[in-house]
């Protein structure tokens, strides 16, 4: 049986777990989004094409996607103290290994460990968010805790393209490892005496039993439409504002680096924002699809009008993408309809299934969109970095109101979840 402790300790060890796991969030977007702003130092460094930066980009995604049913299941089974710990010490090594790298290949290794060691934040914090928490709080908390990862993501494009300038990739990805090695003592220590001691529910008793519940939430067609949508629906933001935003904007509107980072990162900003609005709004009406639909198509709007308005002054450009990550902040939705649809006992296995689909969207789209801008590109290169133009741009970007259209079909499709599975329990 789980160990009974005062209600005190239980409520202020729920909001030290909790925080600690944002905490990881941030440290995951923070490595997510880096590359961005050093996109041409790496392709002239490394004497690689977009499509080869876009892969090394995304080697982040496939290994933190290709590890979310595994952490689901351990997390569903041994909680998130350990686990947690040495995944941050992973990333922390991965780091490292990057910022020393001198060929491409150990810059993929590097990029591969960073991915493996995030792959445990955000489970995390939607587990100990199910764990110590009632239902009802669920959608608002675990939004709170996707807008302390977004500062992350935030922090990545604005403050790391500043020390970029400085000081360069190397010593960024340095101060990285060592951020991520604090954050692993900090969730060993901390989290060391509470572990398992507060526990809403007692966790599966075998690893037979965390495995049927995980292919209970396999077997779900609405889990698997209601989590793809939600990836699909999240690949702009990592084509855009991860990733491919910051030379658009620097090429198209002749931006500077920091001006440019600064205005994508609006879109990281404001889908933080979305996501603690979203699911506030959900648990207050007892609803999830409705407010996701809403989102999406605000996203679809705003971000389509961003890309291809021509003349946007700097003002108008920055709401536009604003808004635009403010409605994919309603994304955070699927993550609690997915948890809804599956047993309380398999939920770490049902969002694990949920993140692993919404992260390798970005494994997919974002060397897609580098493959895109290689077929039409026209030559040019600056300082060893290819140079895309306008119309390249506009091409490639393409794939952002294709996907958010297909995501807004499957959420639709998808049917409305019942509205007990939002009751205290």
């Amino acid at each position: 049986m789980p160990q009974i402790v005062p209600q005190t300790d239980r409520t202020t060890f729920a909001y030290l777990a909790w925080s600690l796991g944002a905490l990881g969030f941030l440290y995951a977007w923070f490595h997510r989004v880096t590359p961005s702003v050093m996109v041409d130092h790496l392709m002239a460094d490394f004497a690689v094409s977009g499509a080869v930066l876009g892969t090394l980009s995304s080697l982040y995604f496939y290994a933190y996607a290709s590890l979310q049913l595994p952490v689901g299941a351990i997390v569903d089974r041994w909680g998130t103290r350990i686990p947690f710990a040495c995944a941050l010490l992973v990333a922390a090594s991965g780091s490292a290994l990057f910022a020393s790298a001198e060929r491409i290949e150990w810059a993929y290794l590097g990029r591969i460990l960073i991915g493996g060691g995030a792959a445990f934040a955000w489970v995390s914090v939607l587990k100990i968010t199910a764990l110590h928490f009632p239902p009802s709080r669920f959608a608002m908390l675990s939004g709170a805790g996707m807008f302390i990862g977004l500062i992350g993501g935030f922090s990545g494009q604005v403050a790391a393209g500043a020390i970029v300038d400085a000081f360069g990739w190397r010593a960024t990805m340095w101060g990285l490892a060592v951020a991520g090695l604090g954050l692993a003592m900090a969730v060993w220590t901390l989290l060391n005496r509470h572990d398992q001691a507060v526990r809403r529910d007692a966790p599966p008793e075998t690893i037979a039993a965390v495995l049927s519940g995980l292919r209970n939430v396999l077997r779900q067609p609405r889990i698997w439409m209601v989590a793809g949508g939600g990836a699909i629906g999240a690949a702009p933001i990592f084509v855009f504002a991860s990733l491919w935003g910051v030379p658009f904007l620097m090429q198209t509107h002749g931006m500077t680096r920091p001006a440019a980072a600064s205005l994508t990162a609006t879109m990281l900003i404001g889908w933080g924002f979305g996501a603690f609005l979203f699911g506030w709004i959900s648990d207050r009406l007892g609803q999830r699809r409705w407010p996701l639909l809403a989102g999406l198509l605000v996203a679809l709007l705003t971000l389509t009008a961003a890309i291809y308005l021509p003349g946007l002054p700097k003002l108008a450009l920055g709401g536009l993408l604003a808004m635009a990550g403010l409605g994919s902040g309603a994304i955070i939705l699927t993550y609690a309809m997915s948890g809804d649809l599956a047993s309380h006992a398999a939920r770490g296995s049902a969002y694990g299934f949920a993140n692993m689909l919404v992260i390798l969207s970005g494994a997919v789209f974002q060397p897609f969109t580098g493959w895109l801008l290689d077929l039409n590109w026209s030559g040019k290169t600056v300082e060893g970095a290819r140079l895309y133009d306008a119309e390249t741009y506009a091409a490639a970007f393409l794939v952002v109101p294709v996907t958010f259209a297909v995501a807004i079909a499957m959420i639709a499709s998808s049917g409305q979840e019942t509205s007990s599975a939002l009751k205290d329990t």
